[in-house]
């Protein structure tokens, strides 16, 4: 007995030692813990697109953030999101209908800000919105707002190829009536009866006539800020058309393809440009219709409004022309694009002429873009 206590007298120090040690540790591990979630309950996430308004095809550049405010580290912090199908994330497609996850590691000292960035190519028109994100470390997560949204518009056409002679476009003629600036000549092009008298370039016309037939060219001017532009959509589909809603949703897409294309170049060249379809949108609305204004804002306001459209039948096509056609609409180039043409249209069109309006009837037949 007296050997048993003596040992044991001998050993309780290292006992004692070695149980310290462990309370230690453990002591460590749990304010480790305790740091760790309240670390990731200070954590501060913001992101955002490099532009809120892009067209099919675009790429931008999404940037993450992420801010430690507490004196203490805060490494292997994970930030887990999810992307829709209509926008390629980091070189990596989506399928259709499906979502991707994409998480990003940060190691943050204290009071340190990192930010990333990742490139996002937009696919498919639609309105992107990214609501929330989770931030988790081992033993800890957390869901935390981080709204951003991104308007991806339509793919633009090649209206030299979709639209000859449309807004300035390729070489072909037409009886628009906008307003030129007499100031800004781009080039010659060859004398038609309808051009006016005042065009005439006549040093030009001499030089092309010697030793041959006279042969007249005029000035070709470019547009002043005062032409206006009305782009009308019309997405009705007839009970006759005999089309499945594939081939539908194609047209309609052809056909935005155009209006934005339209709407952009107006816009570049300094006039003011309108549009309106008897479309659905994502909001439920049965119509879309913007005035006839200029600018960049102008420009984006009308992009981001294709982006919500749905490919469906909405409110009268006719009925929404007849609105405009009340209001009066003079000296401007109307284009009215629709699948299938009808009476009505023709109509609407010869009574725009007779106001002094250039009208361009657009059938759409698919692959356009």
């Amino acid at each position: 007995m007296e050997r048993f206590l003596a040992m044991l007298a001998r050993s309780l120090p290292v006992i004692l030692w070695i149980a310290g040690i462990a309370a230690g540790l453990m002591s460590l591990f749990f304010i480790h813990r305790a740091l760790r979630r309240f670390t990731i309950g200070k954590l501060v996430y913001k992101r955002g697109f490099s532009s809120d308004c892009v067209c099919e095809g675009d790429e931008v550049t999404l940037t993450e953030t992420l801010w430690n405010p507490t004196p203490f580290f805060a490494f292997f912090v994970d930030v887990e999101s999810y992307y829709y199908s209509g926008l390629e994330v980091d070189g990596v497609k989506i399928e259709k209908g499906g979502m991707r996850r994409l998480v990003s590691r940060f190691h943050l000292r204290p009071f340190e800000k990192i930010s990333k960035t990742v490139n996002v190519l937009c696919v498919k028109r639609g309105t992107y919105k990214l609501s929330s994100a989770m931030i988790y470390r081992t033993g800890g997560e957390r869901w935390l707002g981080s709204e951003t949204e991104i308007a991806g518009g339509p793919k633009l056409a090649d209206l030299k190829k979709a639209i000859p002679g449309a807004l300035g476009t390729g070489e072909t003629s037409s009886r628009r009536r906008l307003i030129y600036d007499p100031f800004e000549v781009n080039g010659v092009r060859d004398y038609t009866p309808s051009d006016p008298f005042r065009f005439i370039n006549f040093k030009a016309s001499a030089r092309l006539s010697v030793g041959g037939a006279p042969h007249l060219v005029v000035n070709n001017y470019d547009y002043c800020s005062s032409a206006r532009c009305f782009v009308y959509q019309n997405f009705h589909l007839p009970a006759y058309s005999g089309i499945s809603y594939d081939e539908y949703e194609e047209l309609m897409e052809d056909g935005l393809s155009i209006s934005a294309s339209l709407v952009a170049a107006a816009i570049d060249i300094g006039g003011l440009c309108s549009f309106s379809a008897n479309c659905e949108t994502v909001e439920g609305k049965k119509s879309i219709s913007f005035p006839a204004l200029g600018g960049d804002v102008h420009k984006k306001e009308i992009l981001s409004g294709m982006a919500a459209i749905r490919a469906a039948d909405g409110a009268s096509f006719s009925s929404m022309m007849a609105r405009d056609i009340s209001r009066g609409i003079f000296n401007s180039e109307i284009f009215i694009i629709t699948a299938f043409p009808d009476e009505q249209i023709s109509a609407a069109a010869s009574y725009y002429e007779r106001n002094g309006n250039s009208v361009s009837i657009i059938t759409l037949k698919g692959d356009a873009r």
